[in-house]
Order: C-alpha cells, then sequence, then structure tokens
C-alpha cells in the first residue's frame, strides 16, 4: 500500500492530483519527458531521482535475495570490525558478513553502470572493509549482466508525477549523493535476529534526504511457513510520493499521541552513556524495541507502531539514516541529532558519523517538544552534545536570531520563487507560445534572456517610481512579450501589436491555469502547523490583481491569515508602506514578525527596513549560514522550537496545560 504524505487511505494507483485536466497530449508529453528524465540518470552528468529510486529498489530486491542465499548456506563468515563498550563494561562487536560484502559490490557495480555520475557512500568500501577489486570481479559473468538488467528494466513505466516537482527534472549529479548500508543490524544478524536486518539506500540532494528504499529480507521470517507468504519486501518512497510497501492496513491512523496515550520509543540494545534513562524518565516513555538496527526502528515509526526513536550518542552514520529520514519527511516525521539540530547529507567523507545522536519522530510537533526537553534533561549531565566538532550539523535557520520577547507571531511569506513555481520553465512556455504564432526565431535560450532583461527593464507605467503592476498587469507584461517577440531590440517596431496581445492572450490563459504552477513541498502542511502553534501566516506579494484567485485554484487560502498583494494594496515592496499593510492585514506587530523571500532588496531588506524581527532569504542552494531556508518544514521547526525555548527561559513551566502538549 502506499502511506499519503498527509497519512490518509491507500492508494493502490497513483493518478496526477492537480494535472487531471490537462490534454492527453500534455499526458503524452509527461510520459515522453519522463523517459527523457531517466535516460538522464545514464549520462553521467544529471540525475533523475524517480529513476535512482527505481535503481534502488531494484538493488534491494536482489540484495534480499543474496541475504537469503548466505543465510541458507549457514557461512556467515562474520569479522569483526572494531566493535566498542557498553556503560557496564561488554564489549560488543561491529560485525560484517559475507552478505554484507556480496550485496555492497553488487550495489556498487549497478549504480557504476546505470549511473556512473552518481556519488555513492558505501558503508563497507568507505569503512575499508572492501577493495575495489572485490566489486570489480566477475564484471562478465551471466550473474552480473542478469542484475543490471534486471536494475535497468524493473519498474519501467511508473508515472513520476507522484513526485514533487523539483524532483522530476535531471538533477546535475554533484547535486546528489547516495547513501548505501548493504545490511543494517548486522550485530541482530550474526546473532539470529533475523527481522530486524535492512538494507538501506538513501537518496539526498542539496544535502537532504528526498528519497529512501528499505528492503527487508526477513519481513516474515516468523510466518515464511504460511501458504503464499513472501519473505521480504520493499519499502521505498520520498518526497511528494508518500511511502509505499507497508503494512498498514488502508483504513488506519496514526496512533494517540501522548498525552492520550502512552509515548512508545525504539531504542538501541546497548546502552553506552548516561543519558537514555533520564531522558526515557522525563518524556514518561515506555520501551517496546530494544534492537540495534537504525533501519528497522524506522520502519516502526512509518507503520505507526512507535511514536520516536532514540540513540543519544554517536553511534549511526549516514548510511544509516538517510533513507528513513526521507521516508519519514515523506509522511510528515522528522529525524535529527539529540536537541534537533538537522543533519547535512551533502556529499563529505570527513562527515559520514552522526556524531551529535539521532532521535526520529512520526510527528513534527511531538519532535519539536520532545527534542526541547531532551536539551534540558541532559544540559546537567555534560557538554554533550555541543561540545562535539560535528561537521555535519547544519546551521540552523534562526541560530543567530534573537527570539521576540513573548515569541514568534506571525510569518509572512514571498510568493512567486518561493511559495510556487511554474510547472514549465518560463522560456519554455514563451518560445512554445511564440511558435504556435508564427513567431519561430523565439527561442528557449533567446526568450530566457530576452525575459530576464525585460523583467529587470519594464515598469507597469512610463513613469518616475512607477510600480511594475497595476490592476491585472498587462501594462507591464504587455512589454516583456514585445520585448521577446523583438529578440530583445530597443525597437520593436516589426512586431505587430496583434502578434503581442494574441501571445500575450495566450499566456494569460496559460496561466491562470492551476495546473501551470506547483506550489513548494510541505509548505501548506508546515502552514498548518505554525497555525496550530499560535504563528500566524501571511503572503507577501509583488504581484498582479490575479493573485488571489490563482491561489484559491492551488488551494493555499485555507492555510494562511491573510494575503497582501501590490497590485490590490497600491504599493510595492520593499516599500515601508508594503510591509506596513501587511503587518495591518495579519494583525501583528513587526516586531514579532518574520519576513521570508527570494530577493535579498525587496524581502530581506526590504522587511529590516519596516522593523521586522529578521528576515530570511529563500534560497535553493542555502549557504551554511544563518536566514537561509529552502524547505518550509524546517522554518516551521526553527520558530516553533524557538518559541518552546523563550518560554523556557522566561520560566514559563511546560507542564502548564497550554505549554506542554505532548509530555
Amino acid at each position: 500500500m502506499k502511506l499519503s504524505p498527509r497519512f490518509g487511505a491507500s492508494l493502490k494507483r497513483i493518478s496526477p492530483t492537480r494535472c487531471s485536466h490537462r490534454s492527453s497530449r500534455e499526458s503524452n508529453v509527461r510520459a515522453n519527458t519522463n523517459e527523457l528524465n531517466a535516460r538522464a540518470t545514464t549520462d553521467g552528468t544529471f540525475a533523475h531521482v524517480p529513476t535512482l529510486t527505481r535503481i534502488a529498489r531494484a538493488i534491494a530486491l536482489e540484495g534480499c535475495a543474496i541475504i537469503h542465499d548466505v543465510t541458507r548456506k549457514g557461512e556467515l563468515g562474520v569479522k569483526d570490525k572494531g566493535g566498542s563498550s557498553t556503560s557496564s563494561g561488554a564489549y560488543v562487536a561491529d560485525a560484517q558478513t559475507e552478505a554484507d560484502r556480496r550485496v555492497e559490490c553488487m550495489a556498487l557495480r549497478v549504480f557504476r553502470e546505470l549511473a556512473p555520475g552518481v556519488r555513492v557512500v558505501a558503508e563497507e568500501s568507505s569503512e575499508d572493509e572492501i577493495s575495489p577489486t572485490d566489486y570489480e570481479r566477475d564484471l562478465n559473468s551471466k550473474e552480473k549482466m542478469m542484475t543490471l538488467a534486471f536494475a535497468r528494466d524493473a519498474f519501467v513505466g511508473e508515472n513520476d508525477e507522484m513526485w514533487a516537482p523539483a524532483l522530476r527534472k535531471p538533477i546535475a549529479s554533484d547535486r546528489v549523493t547516495v547513501y548505501f548500508d548493504p545490511l543494517d543490524g548486522t550485530n541482530e544478524y550474526a546473532s539470529g535476529e533475523r527481522e530486524a536486518i535492512t538494507i538501506l539506500c538513501g537518496i539526498a540532494v542539496d544535502g537532504v534526504p528526498v528519497a529512501g528504499v528499505v528492503g527487508q529480507p526477513f519481513y516474515n521470517y516468523r510466518a515464511e511457513a504460511s501458504a503464499g507468504a513472501r519473505l521480504e519486501r520493499v519499502v521505498w518512497g520520498g518526497l511528494g510520493a508518500g511511502v509505499f510497501g507497508l503494512d498498514v492496513a488502508a483504513n488506519a491512523s496514526r496512533p494517540a499521541l501522548p498525552p492520550n496515550g502512552p509515548h512508545v520509543v525504539a531504542v538501541n540494545r546497548n546502552t553506552r552513556e548516561n543519558r537514555q534513562e533520564p531522558v526515557l524518565e522525563a518524556l514518561r516513555s515506555r520501551v517496546d524495541v530494544r534492537i540495534s538496527a537504525t533501519g528497522y526502528h524506522y520502519l516502526l515509526l512509518l507503520e505507526r507502531r512507535a511514536h520516536s526513536a532514540l540513540m543519544l550518542r554517536k553511534a549511526s552514520k549516514k548510511w544509516d539514516t538517510c533513507a528513513g529520514e526521507a521516508l519519514l519527511r515523506a509522511t510528515g516525521g522528522v529525524v535529527t541529532d539529540t536537541v534537533g539540530r538537522r543533519y547535512n547529507y551533502a556529499y563529505n567523507v570527513n562527515a559520514l558519523p552522526n556524531l551529535s545522536g539521532m532521535t526520529a519522530s512520526l510527528d513534527a510537533a511531538l519532535h519539536c517538544e520532545m527534542t526541547t526537553i531532551i536539551r534540558d534533561v541532559i544540559a546537567p549531565l555534560g557538554e554533550y552534545p555541543y561540545d562535539v566538532d560535528d561537521p555535519s550539523i547544519k546551521v540552523g535557520i534562526l541560530d543567530q536570531t534573537r527570539t521576540p520577547e513573548g515569541g514568534w507571531r506571525a510569518v509572512t511569506v514571498d510568493v512567486g520563487g518561493c511559495l510556487i513555481e511554474p510547472s514549465e520553465r518560463v522560456a519554455d512556455v514563451y518560445a512554445r507560445v511564440a511558435a504556435d504564432l508564427g513567431a519561430n526565431h523565439v527561442t528557449p535560450v533567446s526568450a530566457s534572456k530576452d525575459f530576464k532583461d525585460a523583467f529587470a527593464k519594464y515598469r507597469g507605467r512610463d513613469e518616475p517610481g512607477a510600480m511594475r503592476y497595476y490592476g491585472d498587469g498587462k501594462t507591464f507584461w504587455r512589454k516583456v512579450v514585445r520585448h521577446v517577440l523583438a529578440g530583445g531590440a530597443e525597437t520593436s517596431g516589426f512586431v505587430s501589436d496583434a502578434t503581442v496581445e494574441a501571445m500575450l492572450s495566450a499566456l494569460y490563459d496559460y496561466y491562470e491555469s492551476p495546473s501551470s504552477w506547483y506550489v513548494a513541498q510541505g509548505a501548506l502542511e508546515a502552514f498548518d502547523r505554525l497555525r496550530k502553534a499560535g504563528i500566524k501566516v501571511a503572503l507577501a506579494s509583488n504581484w498582479d490583481s490575479r493573485l488571489p484567485k490563482l491561489l484559491d485554484a492551488l488551494g493555499v487560502t485555507p492555510h494562511v491569515d491573510a494575503i497582501v498583494v501590490s497590485a490590490i494594496q497600491g504599493c510595492e515592496k520593499p516599500s515601508r508602506e508594503f510591509f506596513a499593510a501587511v503587518s495591518r492585514d495579519v494583525g501583528v506587530a513587526p516586531s514579532a514578525t518574520l519576513h521570508v523571500g527570494d530577493d535579498a532588496v525587496n524581502d530581506v531588506a526590504g522587511a529590516s527596513a519596516a522593523s521586522f524581527a529578521a528576515a530570511v532569504l529563500w534560497a535553493p542552494l542555502p549557504l551554511d549560514v544563518s536566514l537561509r531556508a529552502s524547505d518550509f518544514h524546517e522554518l516551521a521547526d526553527a520558530l516553533i522550537v524557538a518559541n518552546l525555548r523563550e518560554r523556557r527561559a522566561r520560566g514559563v513551566a511546560m507542564g502548564d496545560e497550554n505549554e506542554r502538549v505532548f509530555f
């Protein structure tokens, strides 16, 4: 079954959501685009996340077969890579088996052949426990060719529309990292605990886990004798797609969250620090599972059999957590370090261990409160994790920002380039519409340059201080269209008014359709979380008067408290007047408001000049500094946690009914 991003009913067949009214011609275009995107994975320059995920699923199935084979033969070939002692002094090995080695060699061969430009960080090779010659052997073997064919052709024909729009397009390979664990829970496997072991493959883009595959070789281990029972399963999914392959009834709902039920947690079998027990006591947790297998812990959360998983020490590594974090992100969950900080999964061989611990939860709001409590509980026990030089800890969005007294009460968000994006490249749309009108000289390349030039050059009126948009914006967009048709020429007299008006009309029809846009992944759910936490959400945009109707069609309006549009307001960013109107409409003082936008002048400088408490730059590739964001859930987490800590600092007891929601 599929677990949808909002944890609804299962879907046996995925169909496009906001694209159902498109023509069959457009559906064929999408199918062809999926095929082209898939080919991009094999050329070494670009990667295509849905295709990489299909390859990883095939690898997981093949890996399960290898593990079954090794297990049947009974010669596990166990070796100790070098273990450590528990808090009681008992030595625990770090085991590796023949299954680990064979599965990883197979996976590395497949990735090298089918995704040569993508960097793969795999456990055994990264720790020098297998050598390149191990996975170069038998290159021409029949078994290898069959494996490659299966990985290449398995699941061909799947529709990529279910994925987040940004993941459907080819992505430069150097932005993508694959983390692979051939057998998570090896100690459990070596000691006979079959069900807990998993094969983990996580895909990260720009340091963020976006897709994950978990193969469970012995899922039906205890029911193997049952007629028709399949021994293994593969759970997979990612941003936009949700999660598939889970053993959850179609009408299942998540278990009651604390305090309406116990806080159920999974922990490792062996305790190596003094933090776990005080934390479990403070959270009033019930430990249902003590197994040293991170992948299995994530499956428990995804199947709603536990609320959280705790590992309050250095133990896991990026290949242990990337896949599970991607799947939890896809269903509203969170993975952080011990005290709520996010990990960066960008390629860095010097930052593979999760030195600051790992906490994971199926619910983001619960996780924010849980990690706030953990932070307070472990503070008297030592400096950990703040005394750890962990290069993979992300700089928090608000790390260098003072929380307003009384907490954040509102966040205002830019629309274009932040909340919503065009479904197609603007240059491609302009070139296609121009070609339909016989203007074949307009190409995507020329349209890209000329559109950018015109957008920066023109205003809605030819007078000093004029805004870009008045009314429906045609006085501005007409100039842009004429400039693109004229090839950027200063004199565009040879372009007929009739052609300009025809193209303008066609573009207006196109961009007024909600199918021409997509809402940023997770934005609406994050807005709901913020509002539930008492933080208002307003949209603040330089746009023409059609924006409210478009936002309504996209389903955005019910999730915000106010919408302020420059063409309707009569002033635009970065003016103080515009931001004053935003504060007035949302009903919160600037001193308690955070603004988010993608323009350093219009948004960041404008909000700062208007005395907003802080302004965050929305950047697809944020620098590793504060006040940068590219994920709405991470932004919501930062604001909610900041408010929790501000109340604690003021001595507001979280035990109060209105302050401590879960614990």
